[in-house]
């Protein structure tokens, strides 16, 4: 979709849910899980189906992504979407965008040795844009990101995240 036409669905998705209340403007997401195997699982979201296992390593037959591997994949997923649609509203042309994403967990968690707990103790998203803007302007452009994302500011209450955003190779405080 070119960013224009994309710029006034938000904005009419912005208008309509104004004139909305929080019950009607309520977002539900679903997803339904089934176990194949003793370390694979199979998911049902809409009309796709994606298959999670575990590698050889732990247990499983290495099928898909682990279930850490999914969530990570989705925050960047969701980061990737709010970017796109920030920078269409903000008139911010982006050539390609790259999000990485990185968390680190204590696995003695998932036995609970010596009292661990199995959550991810920090996550670190990195925004890579390459683009003619300023950076500035894109500064502007993952702040909003950053702040209106669903999936981070649920991380972001759960734990530790650090941003770093990088545009054409050079790393910018934000």
């Amino acid at each position: 979709m070119h960013p224009e036409k994309l710029k006034v669905l938000l904005e009419d998705m912005e208008r309509k849910l104004k004139n909305t209340t929080d019950l009607k403007s309520t977002g539900t997401v679903k997803a339904e899980t089934f176990l194949l195997s003793e370390q694979t699982s199979v998911s049902k979201v809409r009309s796709f189906t994606v298959v999670s296992d575990e590698p050889e390593s732990s247990g499983g037959k290495d099928l898909g992504p682990t279930p850490l591997e999914y969530f990570l994949a989705s925050i960047g997923f969701c980061e990737n979407v709010t970017f796109v649609r920030n920078a269409a509203l903000m008139n911010v042309r982006i050539d390609e965008l790259m999000t990485r994403v990185v968390g680190h967990w204590n696995r003695k968690g998932q036995f609970e040795i010596e009292n661990k707990t199995p959550h991810f103790t920090d996550i670190t998203v990195e925004l890579s844009i390459s683009t003619t803007e300023q950076p500035e302007k894109v500064r502007e452009v993952a702040r909003a990101t950053f702040r209106r994302c669903p999936m981070h500011a649920t991380i972001s209450r759960a734990t530790t995240v650090h941003t770093r955003l990088l545009v054409n190779g050079k790393e910018i405080e934000i």
